[in-house]
């Protein structure tokens, strides 16, 4: 593990995956003396932390350590053996209680952070913020709007749900919903054309279904994919609110 100070409010750090160097970035409360709870941080399809830099800060700013993961390339399939990896590295710093650990993704790290909840039983929750819960529904959806992106995520599947449909399901939180038994937040607004709120119903709606009876979905009205809404500008603090104050019991988080 190689671990440098960076130029932001963090440690550059990474960890191991399948042989493979995973790039991350390491956000430690500045007053950390007793273990305290972790969370793994999972950004989008671009990879790029500094946009949930905003949610990092808030959880450093209630005790909580945060590995803020960048995965190890473009190609989503390695990413929930990126995340577990990353969970047993956090979960093994000093500074981190290893029974009060979570994920929070967005979007494609949404995706993961559903999935992973289904594969490891070391989470205490799971927040997903507008994550697309059934890729193959979700690409079969833009062929007729958006012609154009059909065919590029069709291109980066490999082909169509139809014609592949095996290449589809693995990435799919929805067929993992029996499997994710610890608690889960879902964050959609009503303005994401990018992941439309109705991926965050059918979550929910499956997730209650097999069983999982701490599922909640916030709405955030008129807020698009990232946390823009219209002329307000972005709803960081609104986000990082409901995440913080939905997580608070499950992680037993310090008092503001």
């Amino acid at each position: 593990m190689a671990v440098e100070q960076s130029a932001a409010r963090a440690e550059g750090t990474s960890y191991v995956s399948q042989g493979n160097s995973v790039p991350a970035r390491l956000f430690r409360p500045v007053d950390g003396a007793a273990a305290g709870p972790g969370v793994l941080l999972c950004p989008g399809r671009l990879r790029e932390i500094d946009g949930l830099e905003f949610l990092a800060e808030a959880l450093r700013a209630r005790g909580v350590v945060v590995l803020a993961t960048a995965y190890r390339g473009m190609d989503m399939r390695p990413d929930d053996q990126d995340c577990l990896d990353g969970l047993e590295f956090l979960s093994r710093l000093p500074d981190v209680d290893a029974t009060r650990v979570a994920i929070i993704g967005h979007s494609r790290g949404a995706m993961a952070s559903l999935r992973v909840g289904a594969k490891t039983d070391r989470l205490k929750a799971v927040v997903a913020l507008q994550p697309v819960a059934d890729l193959s529904a979700y690409v079969l959806a833009t062929r007729a709007y958006a012609p154009t992106r059909f065919e590029a995520l069709c291109r980066g599947m490999g082909d169509t749900p139809e014609a592949v449909a095996e290449a589809y399901r693995p990435l799919s939180a929805i067929h993992y919903a029996d499997r994710i038994r610890v608690p889960v937040l879902l964050v959609a607004g009503t303005q994401d054309l990018h992941s439309p709120i109705d991926e965050s119903l059918r979550m929910r709606d499956a997730l209650i279904a097999a069983g999982n009876t701490d599922v909640q979905l916030e709405v955030l009205e008129g807020v698009g994919h990232f946390f823009e809404k219209m002329y307000s500008g972005y709803q960081h603090a609104d986000v990082a609110s409901r995440v913080l104050g939905w997580l608070t019991p499950r992680l037993a988080l310090a008092s503001v």
